[in-house]
């Protein structure tokens, strides 16, 4: 019996020629579909932006049919909130590098702070989709990555007798700092940024790790006394 036009194949494609061309390629089984979904939201989130990246954008450009994609991912705000992380491992990478490069840390916390604001600045949509938008399972994944980061160069610090006090809540302190830096500008149009990003960035980590060491001392004078 001839397929109608709104018709899909037995692995999920649309009944087009588009859906049969991927078909005979044996594309789009399992994971296989699930990262063809995310490549193509990815390019839709680039292109057009956030309004873009819809469900039925993203099965058109892949050659399946609207149900496939929920198959993968529940909603749109998860399917964008997993483009963005791929992106957000990369902030990983520049945190993990830094740690080879420095046996001070305080500079290391100073230096993996400047990396989170120059990584905000350099992702903005992909920041703001996801540490600033609804909470998804991604926004927690990536939280407690950040948190981790920083919390262990903190920990390093007190170690050291160069931080005094409780961990994590200089950590905490430290991360709304940055969050903030990154926030501020992300929410205006880039005329209004500072010309100077690299200076930018460097002077908010700046601000927020001698801020935290300034806090740390307070705690320790008060505790001594």
């Amino acid at each position: 019996m001839t397929k109608g036009p709104d018709q899909t194949t037995a692995d999920g494609r649309a009944s087009t020629p588009e859906g049969r061309r991927r078909s005979r390629a044996k594309r789009g089984h399992g994971g296989r579909l699930r990262d063809e979904l995310i490549e193509a939201a990815g390019t839709l989130l680039d292109d057009a932006g956030e309004d873009g990246v819809t469900i039925r954008a993203v099965a058109q450009a892949v050659g399946v049919s609207t149900p496939s994609v929920y198959l993968h991912f529940d909603n749109r705000l998860e399917l964008l909130h997993t483009v963005c992380l791929g992106v957000w491992d990369e902030l990983g990478r520049r945190m993990l590098s830094i740690s080879a490069q420095t046996t001070d840390p305080f500079a290391e916390l100073h230096q993996r702070s400047v990396a989170y604001i120059r990584f905000g600045l350099d992702h903005p949509l992909r920041y703001r989709l996801v540490a600033t938008g609804p909470a998804t399972a991604a926004t927690e994944q990536v939280a407690d990555a950040c948190f981790r980061f920083l919390r262990e160069t903190v920990q390093r610090c007190a170690d050291a007798g160069v931080l005094h006090g409780d961990v994590t809540a200089l950590t905490r302190a430290i991360c709304a700092c940055l969050h903030g830096a990154v926030s501020l500008l992300i929410l205006q149009p880039t005329s209004k940024w500072p010309d100077d990003i690299p200076q930018y960035a460097d002077d908010a980590a700046t601000l927020a790790c001698q801020g935290a060491a300034a806090l740390s001392r307070a705690h320790h004078d008060r505790y001594e006394t």
